[in-house]
């Protein structure tokens, strides 16, 4: 595209609410250009390896897939969709994007779907043995660790979720949490407290991760009530990371109003505190983060800009 090219809906994130932004916006009979930093569309999506049972008429199917099938139907639609396409600076007042650092882009309005990403600890060994014993999903990474021990650290439903497949996959699960009281669901929570095989180490904080080639052990330090503090090491031989995510928001930090975790704050219709730019997806903290949720968002917004468009017609 040219210089200072223009769409009538520009839209920053192609996960699935970015998706069904670009779709209704095209069914609205707009000219949407959809923008994915990654090299393809899908979003968290493409870091999901359990099957899909929530989402209605995608049962059965991984992220991955999910992903291609809403690629597919952009193509055929004829929506403008671009990849590797890194945005490296927002103007919301102008509605305007930088690319890759080099590119200007211009929306007649704006939509931001920019997603989550996860939560870190920020410990020693945490990036360096990133694919060597640290990982972020027990669903993909489970067969490599049968039989050996294995640490979780979080207190949320995936930490939980993710200490059932890690035993049902014959893991020796440890679970660390920082505090005693779990924002997991019952569901989740008292299978885990009430299981044989799984044990759960409260006021407990993971402080490094070491080893030589691979992960060997953990530095923990148990802080619980009434007690002196006092630190471990713990042999592993992998660190499942279950910390929740954050928002991706702080390209527009300072230019539409975030909530205090820095998630994009809107009205019902997605509209943010500046005109014309609206956000969708779980860049917003939807009540429930799921991709049904993601494609209502993302209709949402679409129908509200094409109406605040029409408007500035008139």
């Amino acid at each position: 595209m040219d210089n200072d090219a223009q769409a009538d809906l520009l839209i920053v994130g192609g996960g699935p609410a970015g998706i069904a932004a670009a779709l209704w916006g095209k069914r609205l009979g707009l000219d949407p250009l959809l923008l994915e930093a990654g090299a393809h569309l899908g979003g968290q999506l493409l870091r999901s390896y359990n099957q899909s049972v929530d989402c209605p008429g995608f049962y059965g199917l991984v992220g991955t897939d999910i992903a291609e099938r809403l690629t597919i139907h952009l193509v055929r639609e004829g929506i403008r969709f671009r990849t590797s396409a890194l945005v490296t600076q927002v103007d919301c007042a102008a509605r305007k994007v930088i690319v890759n650092e080099t590119e200007t882009l211009t929306g007649r309005a704006l939509v931001l779907a920019l997603g989550v990403r996860k939560r870190r600890l920020g410990v020693p060994g945490e990036r360096e043995f990133a694919g060597r014993g640290v990982s972020t999903s027990a669903t993909r990474d489970k067969g490599r660790y049968a039989g050996r021990e294995v640490i979780i650290v979080g207190g949320g439903d995936g930490a939980f979720e993710e200490a059932l497949i890690l035993d049902e996959a014959g893991c020796r699960v440890t679970l660390v949490h920082r505090s005693g009281t779990f924002r997991a669901r019952p569901l989740y929570r008292d299978r885990v407290l009430t299981h044989p095989r799984i044990r759960v180490m409260t006021h407990t904080r993971l402080l490094a991760i070491e080893g030589k080639h691979q992960v060997e052990r953990v530095i923990v330090e148990q802080d619980a009530p009434g007690a002196a503090p006092h630190q471990q090491a713990i042999p592993v031989s992998g660190v499942f990371l279950a910390l929740g995510v954050v928002p991706g928001t702080d390209l527009v930090a300072g230019q539409v109003e975030r909530d205090a975790e820095g998630y994009l704050i809107t009205d019902r219709h997605g509209a943010t505190s500046c005109p014309g730019v609206w956000a969708c997806g779980d860049t917003t903290r939807p009540l429930l983060s799921s991709l049904s949720t993601a494609f209502g968002d993302g209709a949402t917004v679409a129908k509200a800009a094409f109406d605040w468009l029409m408007a500035q017609k008139q």
